[in-house]
């Protein structure tokens, strides 16, 4: 690894820690999901709540404005009513809920959505999807499920999903480095390694994804109609991902990958769920191409602001210039300025090291840590 590489690294990094959501608003979210969850459960008895999607991945991250909120998506399985009809499914969990007067005022507020029932919060939206066993339930919620999907007023559908699966298999593409962070956070904490969730830690490829997001969401901040769709950037850069360890080549790395993982069948563009082969998360851009178009033309552009970071030159100031224009003013200038003072605090008193292992900062030298030396790239 270049020193270079090495730098962008330990930036990005800290880039990360300003647009994902805190550990403070996860236990916000963490607690009001549990408590929904256990009020559904109370009142149906064989309901199960799990999360899903990037509050579940750790790949959350801030809305660009203040006005906007972030997601929780919840999964609220009933494993003993395989028989129920799609309208029966939606409103047996939805009915619970109102029987809430705080939840039916967050419903009333909301609406029922196509597949979840969503409710309002004052930082966040959370979004319950009914669903069931798609055959038979498996101990530990880690079965196939059947949701409902609502036509129109009185018309609901069947559709079928894996989210424990995908969950399972994100996880696989990080293995080792999942493990290394999942040990490091169960020893801080003083708990078991197992009672570890995916979404408490950090990983390249979790980090990458997210600057990747955040890149999405202020490119597409006026146009969110053909904005690419959180699932098909995680998947083609999960797909992509080939275990680096340092987050500046694991992006540029997955940047340059990502379209391999795009088929085209029968004439279809197909990014396949990848234990779900059947279904295709662009399946959209067969009825709207302008959004096949958008995610283009956004791979384009990320690859040119990413890439070129490690040519420029001439010092932090024209870096930190050109991640403002592509990830936000605000959140880089708070993580230049921790970046930039943590680094000179270290550097003058000769306790700046690089862990060999994941290439972040540490002030204790260690068998895998290299020490940072004075350089020129941030003009000094």
């Amino acid at each position: 690894m270049d020193e270079k590489s090495n730098q962008l690294n330990i930036l990005l990094k800290r880039v990360v820690d300003e647009i994902r959501i805190t550990p403070s608003m996860l236990d916000k979210a963490e607690s009001s999901y549990k408590a929904v969850g256990q009020w559904l459960i109370d009142g149906i008895p064989d309901a199960t709540i799990a999360p899903q999607g990037s509050i579940n991945l750790g790949t959350t991250i801030k809305p660009v404005s203040d006005i906007d909120d972030y997601d929780i998506d919840l999964v609220c399985l009933l494993k003993n009513s395989q028989n129920y009809e799609p309208k029966t499914i939606k409103h047996k969990v939805g009915n619970r809920l109102k029987e809430n007067r705080r939840y039916l005022t967050k419903i009333n507020e909301e609406g029922e959505g196509k597949r979840c029932w969503k409710m309002q919060y004052d930082e966040f939206h959370m979004d319950i999807l009914p669903c069931v066993p798609k055959t038979e339930y498996i101990e530990p919620f880690s079965t196939e499920i059947r949701l409902t999907h609502k036509i129109s007023s009185n018309v609901y559908e069947d559709r079928f999903s894996n989210p424990y699966g995908y969950k399972k298999w994100f996880e696989s593409r990080m293995k080792e480095i999942l493990k290394t962070e999942k040990d490091a956070y169960a020893k801080k904490n003083n708990i078991r390694v197992e009672d570890v969730p995916t979404f408490r830690v950090c990983t390249p490829l979790q980090m990458a994804i997210q600057l990747l997001k955040r890149h999405r969401d202020i490119c597409f901040e006026h146009d969110s109609d053909n904005s690419p769709i959180s699932v098909i950037i995680t998947t083609l850069a999960a797909k992509a991902y080939n275990g680096e360890e340092n987050l500046y080549l694991a992006i540029c790395n997955i940047l340059n990958h990502m379209e391999e993982y795009i088929e085209i069948r029968d004439g279809i563009y197909w990014i396949a769920n990848p234990v779900s082969e059947e279904e295709n998360f662009a399946d959209k851009w067969q009825i709207y191409p302008e959004r096949k178009y958008a995610f283009y033309k956004w791979l384009q552009k990320a690859k040119r602001d990413f890439i070129t970071l490690s040519m420029n030159t001439a010092g932090i100031d024209s870096v930190a210039s050109e991640l403002e224009k592509i990830l936000g003013v605000a959140p880089v200038k708070r993580a230049v300025k921790k970046y930039a003072n943590d680094m000179y605090k270290a550097r003058v008193n000769g306790k700046l090291y690089a862990s060999g292992l994941t290439g972040g900062l540490t002030t204790k030298k260690s068998s895998d840590s290299t020490l940072v030396k004075k350089h020129n790239f941030y003009g000094k």
